[in-house]
């Protein structure tokens, strides 16, 4: 009888083969496996090395302060390939341009971080703030571009107004751009580029009036600022009210400006005395005009000369009336154009301005660009939709927190403290 079965030398030459199949899959796993931890590895290394080599090149309308302070930042990015910049103004109108700015420390420690070497730039100190011309810091400014030009190229046109022939060049940029507007609350850039018109104001929670006069026959000095406090006045000659009882909180007096342009700015929190009233309802030229006089002549620096009544009458500029202060806000001063990989920032007083003048009002902008160098950086690698709208809230929510803290501390910080 013949059996049918697997003899020992059957079972093991199965169990070989067996062994063999499972010891190839086994390889082919390994070698599937390392196949993929090189792609992802590789791919991990490309990335890394595309983003480390990828640039962007910066346009910067308007060479203000603002302006030439944001080319710095990306002239100090290692992600910034070119900058341009585009200025109305000629250079020398620029450079001469009288008016003072102050910076406080906050501002200062921020500069300092960019390579500002305040002890090379006229001007004066009075104790954390650095008072001078914004024309020296604009020239300063040009200077350290001029210097720094070899490494990153920086193009600087004068006399060059921003218009839509303008727009084309920027759009036939090869690669991405990132187009910075900083032509102040006037300018047109933002527009013509596509940023929404729409300004919302804000109350800053306090009343104010300006006032300026020029001293022709003066220097253009750097000049600390002076603060009064508690300040009230009789206006019983001109139909209003007398002084406030004592312990009434009165108004804050700033006098600032350099030795030849001189402001003065009252302000006081928002209130219903009998004085606010009337300074706020009463259309009286001559009570005003004298309640600027009598204040800078009373607190003025002891070097200055007095003001008379006729060079006042002639000479000085001044609201009439008490006002609201209040700060406008773009809606929009952050958009990305895909069409033309082109993304559009609004700094400065093109982001968002004050109808009052504190004398520091150059420190929110400021503020405003010390995330500048980051979004720099997260717009040029942004390779995805989600990436380019983190790059966007993240400068969306900066410019956000730094209108709310100042529309709340502003007028308090700058004025009333």
């Amino acid at each position: 009888m013949q059996r049918f079965g697997l003899s020992n030398d059957n079972l093991l030459f199965s169990e070989y083969f067996f062994e063999m199949d499972e010891f190839e899959t086994q390889v082919s796993l390994f070698i599937t496996i390392a196949i993929l931890a090189a792609f992802a590895g590789s791919k991990a290394i490309y990335d890394r090395y595309r983003k480390s080599f990828t640039k962007i090149k910066v346009v910067v309308v308007g060479a203000g302060p603002i302006g030439l302070t944001s080319a710095i930042i990306a002239l100090r990015s290692t992600k910034v390939s070119k900058i341009t910049i585009f200025e109305e103004k000629e250079r020398n109108e620029l450079i001469y341009t009288s008016y003072q700015i102050s910076f406080d420390d906050q501002s200062i420690q921020f500069l300092k971080s960019l390579g500002v070497d305040f002890d090379n730039i006229e001007g004066c100190w009075k104790g954390n703030y650095f008072q001078t011309n914004a024309g020296v810091y604009m020239q300063y400014i040009l200077e350290k571009l001029k210097l720094s030009s070899n490494k990153t190229a920086c193009d600087i046109h004068f006399k060059t107004r921003f218009c839509r022939e303008t727009l084309k060049d920027i759009e036939s940029i090869q690669g991405r751009c990132l187009v910075i507007t900083s032509d102040g609350r006037n300018g047109q850039a933002q527009r013509i580029l596509g940023l929404n018109d729409f300004s919302e104001q804000y109350s800053c929670g306090a009343f104010g009036t300006v006032a300026a006069v020029e001293r022709a026959d003066l220097r253009e000095i750097p000049t600390p600022e002076i603060r009064v406090h508690n300040l009230n006045f009789d206006l019983s000659a001109y139909g209003g009210s007398a002084p406030e009882a004592n312990g009434t909180p009165g108004f804050s007096l700033k006098i600032f400006g350099n030795s030849k342009h001189r402001f003065i700015s009252l302000a006081i929190a928002k209130c219903d005395l009998p004085v606010v009233k009337a300074l706020r309802t009463i259309l009286d030229r001559a009570m005003m005009r004298n309640i600027f006089l009598k204040c800078f002549n009373t607190y003025k620096l002891s070097s200055e000369p007095l003001l008379s009544e006729s060079y006042a009458l002639n000479h000085m500029k001044y609201s009439p009336r008490l006002f609201e202060i209040k700060l406008s806000q773009r809606s929009e001063t952050v958009a990305y154009f895909d069409d033309c990989d082109m993304f559009v920032l609004a700094e400065g007083e093109a982001a968002a301005f004050l109808n009052f003048h504190t004398g520091l009002d150059i420190n929110p902008a400021i503020r405003g660009l010390t995330s500048l160098g980051r979004f720099i950086e997260m717009i040029t690698v942004a390779d995805t939709e989600h990436a380019v709208s983190n790059a966007l809230m993240y400068k969306m929510k900066h410019s956000e927190q730094l209108f709310r803290d100042f529309v709340k501390n502003g007028i308090r910080e700058y004025m009333l403290t």
